[in-house]
């Protein structure tokens, strides 16, 4: 420029006459120093953005209608990819199936429609088939419209997943055993606390840790008490019986109450553990207070009965106190007719009367009803383990909290089992029931204490409106019962409003239902089988037996998909039966074709243990076939030993009296409580898969199988370890003490055939693991 500066120009020129250029020439010139710092500056961005592709830490892809169109490193690395191999496929590669990427797109599609942002955590594959758990970040490009294009971030969080089981498992299944018992123990040597659990330190009042090492003189009321049980003690402690004993006892604060005491030396057993006694404490004294109060009730009743028949006299009196007694019992009577006994809500038939008027006045006032199903999640595992008590108590308080939550005119009514049904008349909205339904969910968010444990339970809501999804009770009821199915496989914890496919879903489960009544007549399910070893030499110990189900259209159907209808519909009785008759059968068959004789273990459902003619038809299955008593192993699992103890000690003893071998199945995953393991004649406890898979690489698991080990061999039971899977598990059970093992380092469950060249195999000295 004149004043010196410089800038960037285009310049074009031309000749005023191409034949004579010296007559003169045209010049244009355009500053284009902004355009061209443009351009850098867009370059500049393009590397910047290239470069954080490149380094960042998570994965991030770019999708356009429904295919990869560019990633960077970092997600193909997290996949397994090499560069380049994921652009133009799918995203479906990134699931294990299509049923799985469908759930993801079904569940995605309608956030990124309406423009948010997908945040969740789901199970992916890598490309060689491994699973790996991913939050994943997802956006359109142009909201609202994710067929333009979609971005995600891919962040790989399995390290927080396998921690979290770890920390589960620990805290869910050993605390279960020790530290959630519902009743105090302890540990004491030369009458000092060498250990115990919390609940004891809560019984007396003391802080964690704080009665270790502590003379029991402290928990005793008096002198005297303390050196009488010393006395018994020393009485018994060489023959090894047991204290049992109730007596008043001191908490921390001085206040006295009744306890239920028992102990068992441990030196007559001929353990190495310096431990000399175990003890256990239980507070009676709300049964003493109930039977004081008992005695005072019956003083007092007799007394009362002396004023009535004075009363009686009166002649006016008593018939208006007939009248008054007769209009009571009628108005208990409706009120029995249309309420729920265990929770007062209304049952099904006032359900429907008000759902009805609901309805009418919707009609006619163009007004919106909602109808919300409502499931507990997992109920049924909380009333196996805890039984059914804890059960009922569990719905009591659930109903409490409904209500609690819920408008004065709405109604809230428990349809059976853990089925509650919510009625919400007169809305101008439908969003409303979104709204109630997320109170619902925040109501039962908080634990429920039940048996002196926290307990932790989800809902799952369908949600049905008048009038789009329904005219009448019975559809709208149908609908949002298929909604609440739906809720369940979107995870649990959650509500879905009703939509026509879920009634397909419905229909397919149906006509599985269907087809599994007609299984068992048409000879449909067949049994495989899968070894067991002796874990110090390899030799065959014995067989289980799993039912599988040969559908002539579906193929082979996996016991996950049928097994849980068969427990609903109580199918699993007459299969249970069939299973058992069957195993004999084949145990005979192999015996004729000259294999060894070996036990087979057949499981029993919790159902099917519960039927009163369950000796009765093992003792038929063995009689009918011929297959010896002692050749026959039962399995069952640990909630069924805490569920009417009476009757399942008796059960289980009528079984060992026939010859039978009893076994407790997945050991570990439930809440046992030792001393009635110690009670029930148990001959094997089977260590479930689930400790076993991480034994050589999970200090925990490692623990808790040893420490599962240590105690069977002090009940005196064979251990047996579930799914054995190399070399290195097969080592450390082998270096722990464990007897037998079964899983697919030794054998898969196969058909009878397979078996018997299996166990030919073994006879001949060839080895006995699979690929």
């Amino acid at each position: 420029r004149k004043d010196g500066s410089t800038f960037l120009c285009r310049a074009i020129a031309k000749a005023v006459n191409p034949a004579a250029t010296a007559e003169g020439t045209i010049w244009i010139g355009e500053d284009i120093t902004e355009g061209r710092r443009a351009e850098e500056a867009m370059q500049r961005l393009l590397l910047e953005q290239q470069a954080i592709l490149e380094n960042a830490s998570v994965g991030i892809l770019f999708t356009r209608e429904g295919r990869i169109a560019h990633c960077n490193p970092r997600m193909e690395q997290m996949f397994g990819w090499g560069p380049g191999a994921l652009i133009g496929q799918s995203a479906g590669v990134f699931f294990a199936c299509d049923e799985d990427y469908g759930r993801f797109s079904r569940a995605a599609g309608p956030i990124l429609g309406s423009g948010g942002q997908l945040d969740v955590e789901w199970s992916n594959v890598r490309g060689d088939g491994t699973p790996l758990w991913c939050r994943i970040l997802a956006r359109a490009v142009v909201p609202g419209d994710p067929m333009q294009g979609t971005i995600w971030i891919v962040e790989d969080v399995s390290s927080r997943h396998q921690a979290e089981e770890s920390l589960s498992r620990l805290v869910g299944e050993q605390q279960a055993i020790l530290d959630n018992a519902t009743i105090g123990i302890s540990f004491n040597k030369e009458r000092k606390l060498v250990r115990c659990n919390r609940r004891l330190e809560e019984l007396f009042g003391y802080g964690r840790g704080e009665l270790i090492g502590q003379s029991t003189r402290l928990l005793f009321a008096t002198e005297e008490d303390f050196e009488a049980l010393g006395n018994e003690m020393a009485r018994k402690e060489a023959s090894g019986e047991s204290i049992e004993n109730e007596i008043r006892l001191r908490r921390k604060d001085g206040d006295l109450f009744w306890c239920r005491l028992g102990g068992r030396s441990l030196r007559a057993t001929g353990l190495a553990d310096p431990l000399a006694w175990i003890w256990t404490y239980e507070d009676v004294t709300l049964r003493r207070e109930a039977q004081e109060a008992l005695r005072r009730a019956h003083e007092e009743l007799e007394r009362r009965v002396d004023e009535r028949t004075a009363e009686l006299a009166r002649t006016n009196l008593r018939l208006q106190e007939e009248v008054e007694e007769r209009q009571l019992a009628e108005s208990r009577v409706m009120h029995l007719a249309n309420h729920d006994a265990l929770t007062g809500l209304p049952n099904r038939r006032l359900l429907l009367d008000r759902l009805g008027q609901s309805l009418a006045l919707a009609h006619r006032e163009g007004h919106h009803v909602a109808v919300l199903f409502m499931d507990i999640d997992r109920f049924k595992t909380i009333n196996d383990s805890l039984g059914h008590m804890m059960g009922d108590a569990l719905l009591q308080a659930v109903a409490r909290r409904l209500l609690a939550r819920l408008r004065e005119g709405d109604t809230v009514a428990r349809l059976g089992g853990d089925e509650f049904v919510i009625v919400l008349p007169s809305l101008n909205n439908p969003k409303a029931a979104e709204k109630v339904s997320l109170k619902l969910i925040e109501a039962l968010a908080p634990p429920f204490e039940l048996g002196g444990q926290d307990v932790h339970v989800t809902p799952s809501i369908g949600i049905s409106l008048f009038p789009e999804d329904g005219r009448d009770t019975e559809t709208l009821l149908r609908n949002a019962d298929s909604a609440m199915y739906h809720a369940k496989d979107m995870g649990r914890n959650n509500y879905q409003f009703f939509m026509e496919q879920l009634n397909v879903a419905a229909a397919e489960r149906l006509r599985l239902e269907n087809d599994l009544h007609l299984a068992l007549q048409r000879g449909e399910f067949e049994l495989h089988f899968q070894p067991r070893v002796t874990v110090a030499g390899g030799a065959p110990c014995g067989i289980e037996a799993l039912i599988r189900w040969r559908h002539p259209e579906r193929g082979l159907v996996a016991p996950g998909r049928f097994i849980p209808l068969t427990e609903e519909t109580g199918l699993i009785v007459p299969i249970g039966e069939w299973v058992i008759g069957e195993a004999c059968r084949q145990g005979m068959a192999w015996r004729a074709a000259g294999l060894p004789p070996l036990p087979i273990a057949v499981n029993l459902s919790p159902r099917q243990f519960r039927q009163s003619g369950l000796v009765e038809t093992v003792a038929g299955a063995l009689r009918s076939h011929g297959w010896p008593s002692h050749l026959l192993e039962l399995e069952i699992t640990e909630g069924v030993l805490m569920q009417q103890t009476d009757i399942t000690l008796k059960t289980m003893e009528n079984l060992h009296g026939l010859g039978v071998g009893l076994a407790i199945d997945d050991f570990g995953t439930g809440y046992s409580s030792l001393s009635y393991l110690k009670r029930f004649p148990v001959d094997f406890l089977k260590i479930d898969q689930s400790f076993v898979r991480g034994i050589t690489v999970d200090p925990d698991d490692a623990a808790i199988v040893t420490a599962i080990i240590g105690l069977a061999h002090s009940l005196g039971l064979t251990v047996v370890a579930e799914g054995v899977e190399d070399e290195g598990q097969l080592a450390f059970i082998r270096d722990a003490g464990c007897e037998e093992a079964q899983g697919y380092h030794f054998g898969r469950p196969m058909p009878a055939e397979e078996l018997i060249a299996w166990l030919r195999a073994a006879e001949s000295g060839k080895t006995l693991t699979v690929s």
